[in-house]
C-alpha cells in the first residue's frame, strides 16, 4: 500500500439498525455489546432461540478470566426470552452424556445454572452439584466456586467433603484457598475456615481437605524463598540469550526492571551490536515495559524486521521516545499496513493531524487478536492525545474488540472527552460488562 492510501475516508460506525439480523446478533452476543439484550428485551427472541442456547452451553467470551462474569447478563438475556426450561434442558442432557469438554464451555453451563437456581429453579440446582467434577490431570475443578456462590457455608461444606475424597485417591491434588476466601469475603468475616474445622472432627473426607490446604501452603511459602532471575547481572543476560535455543525469554522484562543502569546499560550495548534477529529479540525483551535508554538510530532496522515478533519487541522497546526519526518509521509502518505498530510508536511522537490518518486506515476483519491489539493501542494514543478527533477510532474499538475491558475504556473515554453518542451510551446501559453499564447510565443520568 502507498501514502496515498492514508486519504481513503474513515470507515463510519453508526448506530445499529433494530432488529438485528441473526449475523449481528450473534456477534453482538459474543461480545457482550448491550444490543444483544436490547433486542430481545424489545423485539423479542424469535429466531435467534438457537443462539442463545449456544452462548450459555459455550464460552464465546474474548478472556474470561479477566472479563466480567458473563452468565448474569446472559441469564438476563434467558429470563427476558422465555428460555430458562429450554436452557436447564439443554445443559442437564450435557451433564448426563458428556461429550468431549473444554474447561470454559463447563464453566460457562455451571455459572448459569447458578443463576437459574438462584432465582428458585430445583432443577437448575441439582444439575449445579451434579456439575461439580475435576478436570482429568489438572488441579481444575467445575462448579466449585458457583456452588458455594449460591449455598454459602453449606456449599462450602459439600465442596470440601468431594474435593477430600478425590485427594484420597490422588495425594498431589492442588488445593486452593480461593473457595474459603470467598466465604470470608461475603461473610465479611473470617468463618470459612472454622466451619471446615468444626466438620472435620466427625467428617474424615473434610478433615483430608484440610490437610491438602496445608499442604498447599506449605509448598507455596517454600517456593517463594526460591532465588530469582533479577539476581543475573547484565553480562549473564546476554550470555543467556545466544545460548538460548527454544524460548522467548518473556522473564528478562522482569529482570530490567529491577537490575541497576549500569546493568542495563551493558545489555543495551549488546543489542546494538547484534544482528541476529532471534538474539536481538531476546535482548530487546529487556526494554519492553522501561525502554531502551535512549534514542540510537541502529535500532531503526528492527522496527521493520519481517520477524514480527522481533518488530513487535522493537516498537515496545523505542515506543515511549520522541524523535523524528520514530515518527517517519510510525508513518511508514502505517502506510504498509501495519498499523498497530505504527499507533505504538505515535503516542510519543503524536501531530494534531495523527487521528484523522489513523482513522483513514482502520478496516474491520474476523482477527480478533488483531482488533484486541490494534484496539489496545489505540487507547493508549487517546490516553495520551485526548482530542475530539479520536471519535472515530474510539467507535472502531468500541465496535470491533473482543474485549468487554477496552469497550469499556473506549466509552470511558468518549464520555471523557465529551463525545459520546446518545446511541452508544442507551446501548452501553445494557452491556454485559457491569462498569460500563453504570459509566453509560451515569453519563445519561447527568444530561437528562
Amino acid at each position: 500500500m502507498g501514502w496515498n492510501s492514508l486519504l481513503a475516508p474513515p470507515m463510519t460506525i453508526e448506530q445499529p439498525i433494530f432488529p438485528l439480523t441473526l449475523a449481528a446478533f450473534s456477534a453482538a452476543l459474543r461480545k457482550g455489546q448491550g444490543r444483544a439484550l436490547q433486542q430481545v428485551t424489545n423485539y423479542g427472541p424469535v429466531t435467534l432461540e438457537d443462539e442463545i442456547i449456544d452462548n450459555c452451553l459455550h464460552c464465546r467470551s474474548y478472556d474470561p478470566q479477566c472479563e466480567a462474569a458473563r452468565a448474569p447478563w446472559l441469564f438476563t438475556i434467558v429470563d427476558r426470552a422465555g428460555l430458562k426450561r429450554k436452557v436447564i434442558q439443554a445443559i442437564g442432557a450435557l451433564v448426563r452424556d458428556p461429550p468431549e469438554q473444554d474447561h470454559r464451555d463447563l464453566a460457562q453451563r455451571s455459572a448459569i445454572l447458578k443463576e437459574l437456581a438462584a432465582d428458585g429453579e430445583d432443577d437448575a440446582r441439582r444439575l449445579l452439584y451434579l456439575s461439580l467434577a475435576r478436570m482429568s490431570d489438572t488441579a481444575d475443578v467445575i462448579a466449585d466456586a458457583d456452588i458455594v456462590a449460591l449455598d454459602g457455608l453449606d456449599g462450602l461444606v459439600k465442596v470440601a467433603r468431594q474435593v477430600g475424597r478425590w485427594l484420597q485417591e490422588d495425594p498431589d491434588f492442588w488445593i486452593c484457598e480461593s473457595l474459603i476466601e470467598q466465604i470470608d469475603e461475603s461473610a465479611g468475616s473470617i468463618v470459612g475456615l472454622a466451619a471446615l474445622e468444626r466438620e472435620a472432627a466427625t467428617d474424615p473426607d473434610i478433615a483430608q481437605y484440610l490437610i491438602g490446604l496445608r499442604q498447599t501452603r506449605e509448598s507455596q511459602n517454600a517456593a517463594s524463598g526460591r532465588p530469582i532471575e533479577t539476581a543475573f547481572t547484565g553480562a549473564q543476560i546476554v550470555a543467556h540469550a545466544k545460548k538460548e535455543k527454544s524460548g522467548k525469554c518473556h522473564w528478562f522484562r522482569r529482570w530490567a526492571i529491577h537490575a541497576i543502569v549500569d546493568q542495563r546499560e551493558i545489555v543495551f550495548a549488546a543489542l546494538l551490536a547484534e544482528q541476529t534477529p532471534e538474539h536481538v529479540g531476546r535482548l530487546l525483551r529487556c526494554f519492553g515495559k522501561i525502554g531502551v535508554p535512549q534514542y540510537d538510530a541502529r535500532i531503526l532496522p528492527w522496527l521493520f524486521c519481517t520477524d514480527m515478533e522481533v518488530r513487535w519487541a522493537a516498537v515496545q522497546a523505542v515506543a515511549q521516545l520522541s524523535h523524528f526519526e520514530l515518527r517517519k518509521a510510525a508513518l511508514r509502518l502505517i502506510a504498509e499496513g501495519d498499523v498497530t505498530n505504527g499507533v505504538r510508536l505515535l503516542a510519543a511522537n503524536f501531530e494534531s493531524e495523527d487521528w484523522s490518518m489513523c482513522a483513514r486506515r482502520l478496516e474491520p476483519s474476523d482477527d480478533a487478536e488483531h482488533h484486541h491489539s490494534l484496539g489496545t493501542h489505540l487507547l493508549e494514543l487517546c490516553a495520551a492525545h485526548p482530542y475530539p478527533e479520536a471519535l472515530d477510532c474510539l467507535l472502531y474499538v468500541y465496535e470491533f474488540s473482543p474485549c468487554p475491558t477496552c469497550r469499556r475504556r473506549a466509552v470511558s473515554a468518549m464520555i471523557a472527552i465529551g463525545i459520546a453518542p446518545t446511541w452508544l451510551l442507551e446501548e452501553s446501559s445494557f452491556d454485559a460488562d457491569p462498569e460500563t453499564r453504570t459509566l453509560a447510565s451515569t453519563a445519561i443520568a447527568a444530561v437528562t
